[in-house]
């Protein structure tokens, strides 16, 4: 399972960005292997790609963000990428509360 979550830095202990599509990059993580890449956000860097087409295009299964522009949640959604909420702590702490199932799925309340 591969894992993206929208930051302005580049390391597992960063923070998630708060807004999703103006993110600097994506930090990718792949659960199995351990691995992380770190992705500009081709929409922060020329507006061409949508983000989810983006993250879907490299294989993304989850999203953990914060909350989502109505677009990208139905994007995700139409695109069979599970979407999270993530919490106030660092990208490796929301990677163990995931796997610990403890955070919640994206719902319409979380789209602005």
């Amino acid at each position: 399972m591969i894992i993206a979550f929208p930051t302005e830095g580049d390391k597992l202990n960063d923070k998630i960005a708060l807004h999703f599509g103006g993110a600097k990059n994506f930090l990718i993580y792949d659960i199995n292997s351990e691995k992380t890449k770190v992705l500009p956000n081709p929409e922060a860097l020329e507006g061409k790609e949508l983000p989810p087409d983006f993250l879907n295009r490299m294989g993304i299964d989850v999203v953990i963000a914060f909350g989502l522009g109505s677009k990208a949640f139905n994007l995700f959604k139409k695109l069979g990428i599970k979407t999270y909420k993530a919490l106030e702590k660092s990208i490796d702490e929301n990677i163990k509360d995931f796997q610990n199932g403890e955070l919640r799925k994206l719902n319409k309340s979380d789209v602005f």
